[in-house]
């Protein structure tokens, strides 16, 4: 079975990118959750690097590695006859460009060209830790489905994180729409297997929901988290999906810069994967917090990848 990796990312820094985020942010914006167009949501803090580094290492299928992101290329990448980069304009109209939400971005990462049936999506902010196989991410009967142990909240006061919102709205559609919903945990922020098939056949079933969450140019409160979120429990509630628990280690850049995590070592071979994601805040002084990360991934995937050009190694690695 040949299944390819999809990554979505984006280089915050970017002078271009940011004076069209900057035009953007200006325009009315209605229903944006917290943080949902801070900083933090966009910092790359060579997250690509490591995730590529541990794919090279545990990341034993067959298949192409799609980049996606919006007019960039990582300064680092070097030619691979793997590697391929998606622009957006590939996969969304241009009535729906730009668009600075994940959710937006991930609801039409099936129109990707060339893609095989079975992928797999990742965010920039996960390694993989273990050795993986096609059996991680699909099952017998479709995809797997990998939950927390934390319920979904329904209490607006709980809601204020993008993944208990989305989660939230997910099960709210599915039982709105199709009388049932299947998830009643929190989704793993973990790469997830999709079926592009699927993907098709929900979006030829409810186009109003992908128009909607496509047009937004931030993240909000209202809409759904297609691929993250509404896929998965529309999955596992026809029969199409199985559930696994806890087979992603999460953690925020504050438990690295704080010293809450000294080592990541401890995750080789126990986890499938490790998500740090970014605190989501504001500030613009993040040395410390860096050099703390780059320590630890370096720790854990120390030798560069073959996707990486020499020149940028030093700079990453230092």
């Amino acid at each position: 079975m040949q299944i390819d990796a999809v990554i979505t990312w984006v280089d915050g820094g970017d002078a271009n990118w940011r004076a069209k985020r900057q035009h953007h942010s200006g325009e009315p914006q209605h229903d944006l959750l917290p943080f949902s167009n801070g900083e933090g949501r966009y910092r790359d803090n060579d997250d690509l690097v490591f995730l590529l580094r541990s794919m090279e290492k545990f990341w034993g299928i067959d298949g192409s590695i799609f980049i996606v992101t919006d007019q960039q290329v990582p300064s680092f990448i070097a030619e691979h006859p793997r590697l391929r980069i998606v622009d957006h304009s590939q996969i969304l109209d241009a009535c729906y460009l730009p668009t600075f939400s994940s959710r937006a971005i991930e609801s039409a990462l099936h129109h990707i060209p060339d893609l095989s049936e079975h992928f797999v999506s990742f965010n920039d902010d996960q390694m993989l830790t273990r050795h993986v196989q096609p059996k991680d991410f699909f099952s017998a009967v479709g995809s797997m489905v990998f939950l927390t142990r934390e319920r979904i909240p329904t209490i607006d006061s709980d809601l204020q994180l993008s993944g208990h919102n989305d989660a939230n709205n997910a099960r709210n559609w599915m039982q709105k729409t199709y009388g049932a919903s299947s998830i009643e945990f929190i989704p793993e922020h973990a790469p997830k297997g999709i079926r592009k098939s699927w993907m098709m056949e929900l979006e030829a079933a409810h186009p109003d929901i992908f128009d909607e969450v496509r047009q937004e140019k931030f993240r909000r409160r209202t809409g759904q988290s297609i691929l993250a979120n509404l896929y998965l429990d529309w999955c596992a509630t026809h029969g199409r999906a199985d559930i696994d628990w806890e087979q992603c280690r999460y953690l925020l850049t504050d438990d690295v810069e704080n010293g809450r995590v000294a080592s990541l070592l401890d995750s080789l071979g126990r986890h499938l994967c490790i998500c740090i994601n970014d605190t989501t805040d504001d500030r613009s002084d993040v040395a410390t917090m860096r050099d703390k990360l780059d320590r630890i991934r370096t720790e854990l995937f120390p030798r560069p990848s073959y996707f990486e050009s020499v020149p940028s190694l030093d700079a990453v690695s230092a």
